[in-house]
């Protein structure tokens, strides 16, 4: 079972979406800020994730992200917002507001695109 890592401020957002990829097989973890995702991943025994999922608006981002990328090499990043300079980050467009099923299955999708990578973005 893939581990996915969504930080987001928007509980609403985090809640709809974990509630959907746990639906589609997934292990979906919620961290509210960058901060409370370091904390997440240095608990031990370490959970290995398969996809981070962001706000690339959040504080803290960029560290939380170089952070991942030296203690999990293997981890794919998604963020969530307009197209951004963030290195070794896809960027998902998709209006999080838009909570529909429609929504819900495009979530889904992509996130299955992102995990089943085996490399992260250049």
């Amino acid at each position: 079972m893939k581990n996915i890592l969504i930080v987001d401020d928007d509980l609403g957002f985090i809640f709809w979406l974990g509630t959907a990829l746990i639906a589609a097989g997934y292990r979906a973890w919620p961290a509210s800020s960058s901060s409370e995702a370091i904390s997440f991943v240095g608990r031990k025994p370490a959970t290995r994730l398969d996809l981070l999922i962001v706000n690339a608006s959040l504080p803290g981002v960029s560290k939380l992200i170089a952070h991942l990328h030296r203690t999990q090499v293997h981890l794919n990043v998604m963020a969530v917002g307009p197209q951004g300079t963030l290195p070794g980050v896809n960027y998902f467009q998709a209006t999080p507001g838009l909570m529909d099923d429609a929504a819900k299955e495009e979530w889904v999708r992509a996130v299955k695109r992102m995990s089943g990578k085996q490399n992260r973005a250049a």
